[in-house]
C-alpha cells in the first residue's frame, strides 16, 4: 500500500500550518473551553480544575482558529509546590503524529527558560509524551525535571 502512504503524506503537506504562541492565563482559559465543548476524558483530567487553576500562561497551537494543542505553565507548580511545572501537554487526537506536540513543548520549555526557571517539572503520563520529550534538543531536555508516571494516559 505504498500509494496510500504517499497520498497521506501529500495531504499532510497541504494542510495549513498551525500558529504556535504563548498566551496569558485569560486567553489560555478561553481557548481551553473549546476543548471542553467535546467531552474527552484526557481533557477533563489534564486541563480542568486544580490542574489549570495554578497556571498563569501557556502555549497554544491553532489551525484555522481552532485549538489543536496546548501546554500549560504553572510558575509555582501544582498545589503551590514551588517548583515551576509544565502541568499539561495535550494535542487533539486527529492532529497527533504530525510533530505539533514537540513544537508546543519546545516553545513551553523555552518560555520557562526565558522566565528564569532553572528546572521545570513535567509529570509524563503517556508513552507519546515521553517520546516527544526525548526528541527535544539536549539543552532543553536538561531543563526538564521529568517524573515518569507510567503510561496511564495512553488509552485517551
Amino acid at each position: 500500500m505504498p500509494g496510500n502512504k504517499e497520498q497521506l503524506r501529500s495531504e499532510f503537506e497541504h494542510e495549513p500550518k498551525p500558529t504556535i504562541e504563548i498566551v496569558p492565563r485569560g486567553i489560555l482559559i478561553e481557548k481551553i473551553r473549546q476543548l471542553h465543548e467535546r467531552p474527552n476524558v484526557a481533557v477533563a483530567i489534564l486541563l480542568g480544575g486544580d490542574r489549570i487553576a495554578c497556571c498563569d500562561e501557556g502555549v497554544i497551537a491553532e489551525q484555522e482558529n481552532k485549538l489543536i494543542g496546548v501546554a500549560t505553565i504553572a510558575p509555582e507548580g501544582e498545589e503551590m509546590s514551588g517548583q515551576p511545572t509544565i502541568v499539561a501537554l495535550y494535542v487533539v487526537t486527529e492532529f497527533r503524529g504530525k510533530g505539533y506536540g514537540g513544537q508546543i513543548l519546545r516553545k513551553a520549555v523555552e518560555r520557562c527558560v526565558e522566565r528564569g526557571f532553572d528546572k521545570v517539572r513535567m509529570d509524563v503520563m503517556s508513552s507519546n509524551a515521553k517520546k516527544i520529550t526525548d526528541k527535544l534538543p539536549k539543552e532543553l531536555q536538561e531543563k526538564i525535571d521529568m517524573h515518569d508516571l507510567g503510561n496511564i494516559m495512553d488509552n485517551f
